[in-house]
């Protein structure tokens, strides 16, 4: 009878009210999204009808396509937190073709969805027959689609993280144009998606303010402020980076602490594997924002430290090249940025040049693939590429093993780094592993740009903050280049790399010119890339450091930063008269004055920093039986 009656009184403990009010949130915001998506499926209907129909009106369809968007944005925030595949695939992905991953064949997925339609409906004479048939698609896979998530089951963490994901989209892919390539109607679109996010906040509030009340008010201020600031705002004009350090920054560093007041549980609590995006980070450009556990895929071990440093020796050893001349520094100098400042890199032993110009290593690390052409997954295999290649390296993983295992020095260091896998003390693996931990170390998140975009100072060139509100807004360029990496990692997931044709000149001739023959990502001996929007593809690289890695582009053809803004000015490609079938770069000029373009320059070269990361070893290990190659230079002699 005493053990029922404990059962009895644990089943009837009082609740507290800030559970009560956690809980009415919750049912709250799940009702409402309930609501806007039903709201949504009858404007997609609506739309589809007013598609079909040949006789209506284009400015009534380009209407209704305009409400059907900022419809899907009031869902958003959670449409996409818990569907984002089905989003990216069927209802609002890039108007770029992809391929099916993980088939034997390759199976090429057209693109469809809200940002297709937007540059559809917005052409001078639209196709209408296509645009039926995009609407009539769109209405069924929203169906689809909508009976899956309208029943999906939501806790407080999903509501917090979702409400934070939608504010790094708004800033990155929302306010930046992204989203809207044809209507260009990004502020109202980015207006909507906040005003949901803040009412998703609002139900929070009340429980909030049981534990923190000046948090609480302090939010709900932010939000309905950063509204306000939204609403009727100048795409080219809205100053972007205020938005960034009054809005955005305390909301997303808000939710953070409210979401640790009322106890509720982040990600890592839940799963312990790395993901991506660090929900406990408080700020977009903090330096803990994305994981480099996650991007380096690498086994955690008590001996990282041991290993990133003997990682640094390989990196500067020419013992590794067939020649014992070239280290990995060779293209990859500190000095530059950790380019080589070759238009190409130089081939082992002066035998003329490698393919493409040397990329820069800071930051490289935050990709889900490598190289120029994307060919490799896993960073820990990018060394395999190097060593092979006889124009690089022109070793193999055998020859390089013989060379270490006879120093004393190499074996008791490895022994060190990897006591926890003594059986691969100097291997294929040890090698590379080591290589990586020192390429993951390379990290850069303390430029000018950053201690200013995190409100660390106030310090910073007015033509760089001209120029940052440039970047991400008139001049497109983060359309490709996403903060907080200024890379192709596309936010908010931040789990893809994105590529782009740009079609690059062979020459810096205007004049004549003529399109790069380099194929990229379609000779990257993937069947999967072996298709035809991927000719003349490559990746969009990071711009940390940029005014440091000279000359640029894939090919090296620009010696400097003022060239390669002046030919996205034009239009890439096509505004020199290269006309590619599949340019992902948009044609249009972008009508950029002279000192705009100086002012974006201005900002790229305020993402400078290599504290810490320019140190090279004052002596490589020794190799008794060897005289000769002690004489190695460290880092190369070329």
């Amino acid at each position: 009878m005493p053990l029922l009656f404990f059962f009895l009184g644990q089943s009837f403990l009082p609740i507290s009210s800030t559970d009560v009010l956690l809980q009415q949130a919750r049912e709250q915001n799940t009702a409402t999204f309930k609501d806007q998506l039903s709201v949504l499926e009858q404007q997609v209907s609506e739309y589809a009808t007013s598609a079909a129909d040949p006789q209506m009106d284009l400015e009534i369809l380009r209407t209704n396509h305009l409400a059907t968007r900022i419809q899907f944005k009031r869902v958003e925030y959670l449409l996409e937190y818990i569907d984002p595949e089905s989003v990216r695939r069927y209802l609002n992905g890039a108007p770029l073709p992809k391929t099916e991953p993980h088939v034997p064949e390759v199976a090429i997925i057209q693109p469809k969805g809200l940002q297709v339609l937007d540059e559809q409906v917005f052409e001078d004479i639209p196709d209408r027959e296509e645009v039926e048939r995009l609407t009539k698609e769109l209405a069924k896979n929203f169906r689809t689609v909508y009976s899956y998530v309208q029943n999906r089951q939501l806790n407080h963490r999903h509501f917090f993280e979702a409400m934070r994901l939608e504010l790094v989209r708004i800033f990155t892919l929302g306010i930046t144009g992204f989203d809207t390539p044809g209507s260009v109607n990004a502020m109202p679109e980015a207006t909507a998606a906040l005003e949901a996010t803040a009412d998703c906040y609002r139900n929070y509030s009340r429980a909030l303010n049981q534990v923190d009340g000046e948090l609480a008010m302090q939010l709900l201020t932010t939000f309905n402020r950063a509204v306000s600031q939204l609403k009727g705002a100048d795409f080219d004009t809205f100053d972007r980076a205020a938005f960034l350090r009054d809005y955005l920054n305390p909301l997303t560093e808000g939710l953070v602490q409210a979401q640790q007041l009322l106890e509720i549980e982040f990600a890592s609590q839940v799963d312990p594997r790395p993901a991506p995006v660090n929900m406990e980070a408080e700020l977009l450009f903090d330096a803990n924002w994305l994981s480099t556990e996650y991007y380096a895929q690498l086994s955690p071990s008590p001996y990282d430290e041991e290993r990133t440093s003997l990682g640094q020796l390989l990196f500067y050893d020419p013992i590794l090249s067939s020649n014992n001349q070239r280290s990995c520094a060779s293209c990859h100098n500190p000095e530059k940025g950790f380019t080589d400042g070759y238009a190409k890199s130089r081939a082992i032993d002066g035998q003329g040049f490698l393919l493409r110009n040397s990329p820069g290593l800071v930051n490289s690390v935050y990709a889900d693939r490598y190289f120029y052409d994307l060919r490799e997954e896993y960073l820990e295999r990018q060394m395999k590429h190097v060593f092979l290649d006889s124009r690089e390296f022109g070793t193999s993983f055998p020859e390089i093993i013989e060379k270490l295992q006879q120093s004393e020095e190499y074996q008791d260091l490895f022994a060190a780094a990897y006591a926890d896998n003594p059986t691969y003390s100097i291997s294929a693996w040890s090698i590379s592993d080591a290589l990586s931990h020192y390429v993951s170390s390379l990290v850069s998140h303390d430029s000018p740009f950053d201690r200013y975009a995190r409100g660390e100072t106030d310090e910073y060139p007015a033509a760089a903050l001209r120029g940052f509100n440039l970047f991400t807004g008139k001049a497109a360029c983060a359309s490709c280049h996403f903060s907080p990496t200024f890379s192709g990692l596309v936010p908010p997931q931040y789990a893809e790399n994105e590529s782009e044709v740009l079609a690059v000149p062979f020459a810096s001739d205007t004049a004549h010119a003529q399109v790069d023959p380099d194929l990229g990502r379609v000779n990257s001996y993937r069947p999967i890339d072996e298709t035809y929007y991927n000719v003349f593809a490559f990746k969009t690289p990071g711009l940390r450091n940029v005014a440091l890695t000279a000359p640029y582009m894939h090919n090296g053809v620009y010696q400097s930063l003022a060239e390669v803004v002046d030919f996205y000015n034009r239009g890439g490609g096509y505004g020199i008269g290269i006309e590619l079938e599949h340019q992902t770069l948009p044609p249009d000029p972008l009508g950029l004055s002279q000192q705009e373009m100086a002012d974006l320059v201005s900002f790229m070269e305020t993402l400078t920093d290599t504290v810490g990361l320019t140190q090279i070893p004052v002596v490589l290990p020794q190799f008794d039986a060897h005289p000769a190659w002690n004489e190695r230079t460290i880092g190369g002699t070329y």
